[in-house]
């Protein structure tokens, strides 16, 4: 491959190959969508060769594109070691940290104690995306560094770095119970109004009985992708929904519904791609996540789980789903 002398060029490539088109990497180069067109060509004439195709949906990489995409992305690692060194401290860091997480844990579960990870590490930016639950993350691409999966990764170049427990349970508000009354049971719920979300109609694992019972419920008045609505709405007294235990800690006006102990269970997993898992500024944050969303029995936490446990039925993505 011919010498290219001109790192611009190259950190052009990395951002619109990451996000998936030139309109789309204007706001992460700060130049505009022309300008960087002109680079992508020039950079093409150096190598001699073509490495985009556009496409209605955005870019793809040619074959000779993606070679020199890993040879770039590995520059990059190895930059960021040379300029900050692997002991550096963490205020002289200087670099974006990409994670790929759903609406909950961006705006919910992530900020808890924020302010302590931006006071020891000022110079780190965390660029964070919000996804729909389930939704495929490409970490070889570098879409995101790091990102929360709810399903075991096969890619053997992605490294889980933590998993857990999401312990979720039936609740509602006390405003709620004194204008439509207390359900007694899972069947009695279909006589209640309910929040819920996609995922709640999964008939697997622990989930199954939650997601019957919603079968042609005559009042789910609010169904929403999006963790923090679903939350949101409860707490005004709209409806029953299913909440991750850690909640009771931190929402005095949250009341549980304990059906007989029942509970769902969501395994949910810390990754990111084994090139960046070394690298200071994503071991930082990664260090933060694992604090923060991992701690069992954790005040707050989304592994927060209630005891004494009852017996532990089927978790929402099956065993045999891990792999697969």
């Amino acid at each position: 491959m011919p010498t290219i002398n001109d790192w611009e060029l190259l950190r052009v490539l990395l951002e619109t190959a990451r996000v998936g088109g030139f309109r789309r990497a204007e706001a992460g180069l700060g130049i505009t969508q022309p300008t960087i067109g002109k680079k992508i060509d020039r950079l093409e004439q150096m190598v001699g060769a073509k490495l985009v195709v556009r496409t209605k949906a955005g870019i793809s990489l040619t074959p000779v594109g993606k070679e020199l995409f890993k040879v770039a992305e590995e520059m990059e690692r190895l930059t960021e070691y040379g300029v900050r060194g692997l002991n550096s401290p963490g205020p002289q860091m200087v670099s974006r940290v990409k994670i790929a997480v759903t609406d909950g844990v961006a705006g919910y579960w992530l900020p808890r104690r924020l302010w302590r990870f931006h006071r020891d590490h000022p110079n780190i930016t965390l660029d964070v995306q919000c996804i729909e639950f389930g939704a495929e993350v490409d970490l070889s691409n570098r879409q995101a560094d790091i990102t929360v999966m709810y399903k075991y990764p096969t890619d053997l170049d992605v490294v889980v770095l933590q998993e857990s427990v999401m312990e979720l349970a039936p609740m509602c508000t006390a405003s709620f119970i004194e204008y439509w009354g207390r359900p007694n049971s899972i069947a009695d719920v279909r006589n209640f109004p309910v929040v819920a979300q996609p995922f709640h109609y999964h008939k697997v694992g622990s989930m199954r009985l939650w997601a019957e019972m919603l079968d042609d419920h005559p009042m789910v008045v609010y169904r929403t992708t999006s963790s923090v609505v679903s939350a949101l709405v409860s707490r005004m007294g709209i409806g029953v929904s299913l909440q991750p235990v850690g909640v009771l800690d931190r929402e005095e006006d949250i009341v549980l519904l304990d059906f007989n102990g029942y509970r769902c269970y969501l395994p949910f997993y810390l990754v990111c791609h084994k090139n960046v898992k070394d690298v200071p500024a994503v071991r930082a944050v990664i260090k933060y996540l694992q604090e923060s969303l991992f701690m069992d029995d954790g005040t707050g936490s989304p592994s927060k789980k209630m005891r004494p446990s009852p017996e532990k039925p089927e978790p929402v993505v099956a065993e045999a789903e891990r792999r697969s």
